[in-house]
């Protein structure tokens, strides 16, 4: 018995770290592309177009500088946060209530309603997006900001999901405690169930920021005016013309990386707690 306990202890050890070596390489990986992106944007034109993986013969800021004075890169900037903004306090609305319905009350089809949006996470909007359009073009909304945020708020699949599996993680007897104490039924949820669920929010919101930052099909099918257009649409602009345009394309990529880098940097902890509390039930 203890044999076979060293054995399995050996295999595991062994697969821990073959996993450490990938999740290194993946890492370094990852790291060489934002070094080498960061890189490619401080050097002149001429040199990225000459010597790609050369010396350089000086660094400046000069595609940056042209970034913000010739392309308006802060009109980008702002739609893209707008965007995002818009998008995450409506999906955080409509996931946490829809989740708290699910996981507070009994009622038939409540096993389907937990399926359907399991399977939402099968289906892509891209599948959707004719009706879509022609829902958007009905309502006016095409050319504005609001219809990605409303096709955006729509994926809560994943956060319904987790904020499911917190609410029925938590005690009954602290719903009693609420209402003993005279509050109602949207009352608790809103003074006691909702800032409860704070790691999973701070999760749902940094894993959904990631997305919504960096999708571009939605802006491409209904944004088509430049005062509207997001970063992801600027960037494209430059990677249709990459061999003349890599010094300006690597540029607005590096820009484009560090509000999300900013975000995993400070809220990184909270992101593990919340993935955690919300995957499985208390």
């Amino acid at each position: 018995m203890r044999d076979q306990r060293d054995v399995m202890s050996k295999h595991h050890g062994k697969v821990a770290f073959i996993v450490k070596i990938l999740l290194w390489f993946y890492a370094a990986c990852t790291m060489f592309v934002l070094v080498y992106m960061t890189y490619q944007s401080l050097r002149p034109r001429r040199d990225v177009l000459s010597k790609t993986f050369g010396v350089p013969e000086t660094l400046n800021l000069d595609n940056y500088i042209e970034l913000f004075t010739e392309e308006h890169f802060l009109r980008y900037f702002g739609n893209s946060v707008l965007i995002l903004v818009l998008s995450l306090v409506l999906l955080i609305a409509l996931s946490s209530m829809t989740a708290y319905g699910i996981a507070r009350y009994r009622f038939k089809g409540k096993s389907f309603c937990r399926a359907f949006f399991l399977l939402g996470m099968m289906f892509p909007a891209q599948l959707g997006v004719v009706p879509i359009f022609q829902i958007m073009k009905n309502l006016g909304l095409v050319n504005n900001q609001l219809s990605v945020v409303l096709v955006s708020a729509a994926n809560i699949s994943m956060p319904v999901f987790m904020l499911t599996n917190f609410f029925e993680g938590l005690p009954q007897e602290i719903y009693e405690a609420a209402v003993i104490d005279g509050a109602g039924e949207f009352t608790a949820f809103r003074k006691v169930m909702f800032p409860m669920a704070t790691p999973v929010i701070f999760a749902v919101c940094i894993t959904n920021s990631v997305t919504i930052w960096n999708q571009f099909f939605l802006p491409l099918i209904f944004l088509q005016t430049d005062s509207v257009k997001t970063i992801p649409q600027l960037i494209s602009k430059y990677t249709s013309n990459i061999i003349n345009s890599m010094d300006m394309a690597t540029a607005s990529s590096a820009l484009s990386t560090i509000p999300i880098l900013i975000l995993f940097f400070i809220f990184s902890n909270k992101i593990l707690d919340g993935v955690t509390a919300g995957a499985v039930k208390g």
